[in-house]
């Protein structure tokens, strides 16, 4: 009996005992880096080490010679040997009763005729994957992190490419048809955001069997995913591809980001040798991003960046902007001038403040400098005042944030930091953290200053799920995606 999609998904996901086919003990090979991630990351279900010229044990784990001298039922292989010795052991696994297979060697469609007879031959042993369902080939696996969201409690089913050992679980889902977002890439984003979680991490390859339909198909009914962050150079099924992210779209807990690879002749050419995935014509592919209603990135650090601030934003449980009315807080009118014009260039606004909140500025403004009109805020008069008349800085930034937090024609606040041990007693952090971690609308930070400082100051905002941003532009253009993603919902 063949799987439907989703179940198949489920169990590629979440298997009940995986065989790892070119498992080894050296530590420069990836058979050795599978087995490692299952079982540092306790992996949960049965692990079975296959390798015909390995001896004695690793892990505590015997090596067989082959799957079918596994005594246990065996759900998923996952191969790491080379591509010519997958056909015969494939035939075992369908002997064994295997239910899927990953297959991460290349040298299929991407190196053309000699690669193509070796996927033709495949077709004909699994019956057209009616006897047995493969993810790949030429990718890195698959990866998902269960147990509690602050990773105490952890299940790496990774790639081949790296141990993993620090990370969390969070709602971010990846599917990929580079292998670089389950290795290198994802490694990089743990570590530069550790309080950044991830749920799935599904690098598809070539889409030989398996693609992103069937994996998009799954994390949309999965209530632990919120945000799914796709790559691909080649859409698999167009159609059922678009109707899948306008339903979506009609979910206020879920958004797809996508990064479209191959859309330029030059490009094209690299994913067919990358993934063996044919050119498609520019303004299909943009007819296509634009029917499905996804937020676009143009590269990998936006996918992640993006997908970041989806993922505080669900997280957090803010409300997504609509109008695009923001506030920014700053102690500098060249940011505030500069700010304002990333804002027009991003579809976003300074509103004109209501009287409440302007008559509450006013007060802890001094009269020489009283604040502005409309919703950009440049705080240092009132500090300055605070300051002349002892009144402790916190006491003022409190007052700014609540009465623009209170002001309902502002659906989120921008703030400039400045960052240095010299002023910090004009930072509050606990004070700022307490004062806007709490709101509903959205809170961006661009830190600026000491380079240590502003990494101090950055770890203690991603601890509180408080974003910060590399640049002033970097921070209006991920708010301008809240905007798009909640005018995007039916």
């Amino acid at each position: 009996m063949v799987l439907v999609n989703t179940d198949i998904i489920d169990v590629f996901l979440h298997p009940k005992s995986v065989a790892v086919i070119g498992a080894s003990k050296k530590l420069t090979k990836g058979g050795f880096r599978i087995v490692t991630n299952l079982i540092t990351n306790n992996f949960k279900g049965k692990v079975h080490l296959v390798n015909p010229n390995a001896e004695g044990k690793l892990y505590n784990l015997e090596f067989k010679k082959s799957i079918l001298d596994v005594e246990d039922d065996v759900e998923i292989a996952i191969f790491y040997i080379p591509n010519r010795f997958i056909p015969d052991i494939l035939k075992d696994c369908i002997k064994k009763g295997v239910k899927g297979a990953i297959i991460e060697a290349s040298g299929f469609e991407e190196v053309g005729e000699k690669g193509i007879e070796l996927k033709n031959k495949i077709i004909e042993i699994t019956e057209n994957f009616s006897k047995i369902r493969i993810v790949g080939p030429n990718c890195m696996g698959l990866s998902t992190i269960n147990g509690d969201s602050d990773g105490e409690e952890k299940e790496g089913f990774f790639s081949g490419f790296g141990v993993f050992s620090s990370f969390k679980r969070g709602n971010i889902a990846i599917i990929s048809q580079s292998g670089m977002l389950n290795g290198g890439y994802l490694m990089h984003v743990m570590t530069k955001y550790p309080n950044l979680g991830f749920r799935y991490a599904c690098s598809i390859g070539n889409k030989m069997d398996l693609s992103e339909i069937e994996f998009l198909e799954y994390l949309i009914k999965d209530n632990t995913v919120n945000v799914i962050a796709i790559y691909l150079e080649s859409f698999k099924n167009s159609r059922k591809f678009i109707e899948l992210c306008r339903k979506v779209r009609s979910m206020p807990n879920k958004t797809i980001i996508l990064l479209r690879g191959g859309i330029t002749p030059q490009g094209q050419k690299a994913s067919l040798s990358h993934t063996g995935s044919l050119a498609e014509n520019s303004r299909l592919i943009n007819g296509i991003i634009k029917q499905s209603g996804v937020i676009y990135a143009n590269s990998f650090y936006e996918l992640f960046q993006f997908a970041r601030t989806f993922s505080i934003i669900y997280e957090t449980g803010k409300i997504l902007p609509k109008k695009g009315n923001v506030s920014f807080v700053a102690g500098s009118g060249g940011a505030g001038t500069i700010t304002a014009d990333l804002t027009m260039k991003y579809g976003l606004n300074y509103p004109i403040l209501g009287d409440k909140a302007y008559d509450a500025l006013v007060d802890v403004f001094p009269d020489w400098m009283p604040p502005n009109k409309f919703a950009f805020i440049d705080i240092w008069p009132a500090m300055e005042k605070a300051m002349m008349n002892k009144v402790r800085p916190d006491v003022v930034t409190t007052h700014v944030y609540k009465t623009l937090l209170s002001e309902p024609n502002i659906e989120g606040i921008f703030n400039m930091m400045f960052c240095s041990r010299q002023f910090r007693a004009l930072n509050d952090l606990d004070q700022i953290v307490d004062n806007v971690k709490h709101s509903s609308k959205p809170i961006f930070f661009w830190l600026v200053g000491e380079e240590k400082e502003v990494r101090r100051v950055s770890k203690l905002l991603g601890e509180h799920n408080l974003p910060d941003f590399p640049s002033l532009e970097e921070m209006v253009k991920n708010f301008s995606i809240l905007v798009q993603e909640s005018n995007n919902k039916f």
